[in-house]
């Protein structure tokens, strides 16, 4: 005989539990209910007015052979019902808490009448000799004749009902609970046989209490992800799928089947000072379970050690061999304040101010010189003003080397720093082998993982190895599906194929995803130019050039010369006014004044441009492939001159 199961709905106040599909919901909406809060408040419920010790819930929630921490997991997973329920631990309306014993539901449970108890009946292997009757058979008879009677009839007594279910439900559950929990124990081993392949990092929760420490929450939910990522054979999604998760109701098994992952990783942290509490726990989708927790305290000036443990931990309890420790320097001690700033200019960085960033590595240096990670951070910073902005290539460019180079002298395994090292090679000084092997080294110290992507595909298309180009992109996208730029890279990718309906489509689920990105408009916009689509190339690039922000100087170049290939000479004269105009405030490279007046057919004036974008060592050159050809001036010698000395082919 199985245990039987509550009446598959329970009423009490406004809200409604469906047991069976694990449903909670107020006044008819469902509300999200994490499903170890929903596993206490069924067995909270089986047992209304009693005291359900904090042992009989960690039976419920976790295995005997689990390791986890069972305070700290117990402690969330019912903070996060009360929240559901809108209940307070100082004044209970449902959920009381007994001190040092366990938890208590005090509020009225109403029973849906004809629906008090389930119970299947199922015919043993093998006939067994009589025996007496014991408690559970008689019970079982009972709730047996109470199942059949007739729909009609009610307890006119809800209490006596409650009663009733309470009794059944203890007898028969300690009846079958050897039984089930050996099942449950086989069922759980032969889906945990298996190592974990893929996962997903969720957001850590902040349990600091202090929404200013959200950003020391994110990076070490980012340093994890880092991380894992490099352990061989493991498939991790980046951080930018993983944040459109943060604070989730859903179970296990639903993100597993909206993403590719067979595991889960969550967890919390709290600082106080300099003091950090982490804890960490891994689940496995097959199982919808918690198989693995701990938790770990340390100082903000060990971090980088605590985190790489932790990875290390989680990945040998999904049955994985640990990442490498590369870095040198992890386990030693990094200057508390140093490595705030660090984190601080991190985020600055996430949201585009590159300039407060540059700032907050800068004084993270300061305080701790030997800080190589933040030098390392701030070369992949400086990069940024090569792509825009006040500064030429000239100013940008040594100092991010600088950064990269010391980075590397403090510790040659930092992934960021032959990253930037790879990037300012080829942007700058058009030294291609030497960018290759950087940009490969960082592929193999992060093992593909992290913010690669576009940088590895660009560097396969200057090699004119445009299938191993699309290959590096689609694999950022799979770890990384809702990342935008991932989506980018393999919308480019096939146009440096050729492959330009492709590309269309790649770049038009890019502008799904973000309908106002002034890069993805220029994308389409260069992508309708190569295939002779002018009309369709201005209108992209008119909104690329002029967002709600401002005015971008290299988009509105591409937008001039649409124009005079276009025809439209009148708006292309108009735009090289305008560029001219922008150079008092600002560094306009004449790589894009070249081209306008190559469409235009003024040899000299493209030619001379052409000259002043060499000088400045112009990043276009290193992205030719975005741009169209030259014509007017392909067959001048000062133009193939040019192209000789860079390395490109005429």
């Amino acid at each position: 005989m199985n245990a039987p199961t509550l009446s598959h709905v329970l009423r009490f106040g406004v809200f409604e539990l469906d047991t069976d599909s694990g449903e909670l919901r107020r006044h008819g909406l469902k509300i999200r209910l994490p499903d170890q809060s929903f596993q206490i408040l069924k067995e909270l419920l089986s047992q209304p007015g009693e005291v359900v010790t904090r042992e009989e819930l960690r039976r419920v929630l976790w295995p005997m052979d689990t390791f986890v921490e069972f305070e700290v997991g117990l402690n969330s997973a019912v903070r996060k019902l009360r929240e559901a329920l809108d209940d307070s631990a100082d004044n209970p309306r449902f959920v009381e808490t007994v001190p040092r014993h366990g938890y208590r539901f005090i509020a009225p449970v109403a029973v849906p009448a004809g629906e008090l108890v389930r119970v299947q009946v199922q015919p043993s292997p093998a006939a067994a000799p009589p025996v007496a009757p014991g408690p559970a058979a008689v019970v079982a008879s009972s709730a047996e004749a109470v199942a059949s009677q007739p729909r009609r009839w009610r307890l006119t007594d809800r209490r006596a009902a409650g009663v009733l279910i309470v009794l059944c439900a203890a007898i028969l559950t300690a009846a079958g609970a050897a039984m089930n929990q050996r099942w449950g124990s086989l069922l759980r081993r032969d889906a945990a046989g298996e190592p974990i392949r893929a996962f997903l990092v969720l957001p850590f929760e902040n349990l600091t209490g202090d929404v200013t420490q959200n950003y020391f929450v994110d990076s070490v939910t980012d340093a994890l992800t880092v991380n894992l990522a490099q352990v061989e054979g493991l498939e991790v999604i980046s951080r930018t799928t993983a944040l459109q998760y943060r604070q989730t109701g859903k179970r296990l098994s639903e993100i597993g089947r909206e993403l590719p992952v067979n595991g889960i990783v969550s967890g919390t942290v709290v600082r106080s000072g300099t003091g950090v509490r982490i804890t960490a726990q891994l689940g496995r989708v097959a199982t919808d379970r918690v198989e693995w927790g701990k938790a770990y305290e340390g100082e903000l000036s060990h971090m980088l050690d605590l985190q790489q443990r932790i990875a290390s931990d989680v990945a040998v309890a999904a049955g994985l061999a640990p990442p490498p420790s590369h870095s040198r320097r992890a386990a030693q001690t990094i200057a508390a304040e140093a490595y705030d700033a660090y984190l601080k200019g991190l985020t600055i960085r996430g949201q585009f101010a590159f300039s407060r960033a540059v700032a907050y590595f800068e004084q993270a240096i300061a305080i701790d010189p030997d800080f190589a990670e933040a030098h390392a951070a701030l070369a992949v910073t400086q990069l940024q003003f090569l792509f825009g902005g006040r500064f030429s290539p000239h100013e940008a460019a040594p100092k991010a080397e600088a950064a990269a180079r010391k980075a590397l002298q403090l510790d040659d395994t930092l992934a960021d720093a032959h990253l930037a090292l790879g990037q300012i090679l080829a942007l700058y000084h058009w030294r291609w082998e030497e960018s290759a092997k950087a940009l490969q080294r960082a592929v193999e110290l992060r093992n593909g993982a992290g913010d690669l992507t576009a940088a590895v595909s660009d560097s396969l298309k200057r090699q004119g190895r445009f299938d191993d180009a699309i290959t590096a992109a689609e694999r950022g996208r799979k770890r990384d599906p809702l990342s935008l730029n991932a989506q980018i890279a393999v919308g480019t990718a096939y146009r440096g194929r050729g492959q330009h309906d492709r590309a269309l489509a790649e770049l038009r689920s890019a502008l799904a995803m973000s309908p106002g990105s002034s890069w993805v408009k220029f994308q389409l916009g260069a992508t309708f130019a190569a295939i002779g689509r002018m009309d369709d190339a201005i209108r992209e690039l008119e909104i690329a050039a002029r967002p709600a922000s401002g005015h971008i100087s290299r988009f509105e170049a591409y937008l001039g010369y649409a124009y005079a290939a276009a025809g439209r000479t009148v708006e292309a004269r108009a735009m090289l006014k305008e560029l001219d105009a922008h150079r008092r405030d600002q560094y306009v490279s004449a790589y894009g004044i070249a081209l306008i007046h190559d469409a235009l057919g003024e040899k000299g004036p493209a030619v001379a441009a052409l000259q002043r974008a060499y000088e400045d060592h112009a990043v276009e050159f290193s992205q030719i492939g975005q741009y169209p050809p030259f014509k007017a001036i392909a067959t001048e010698p000062a133009f193939q001159k040019v192209m000789q000395q860079v390395g490109l082919p005429r």
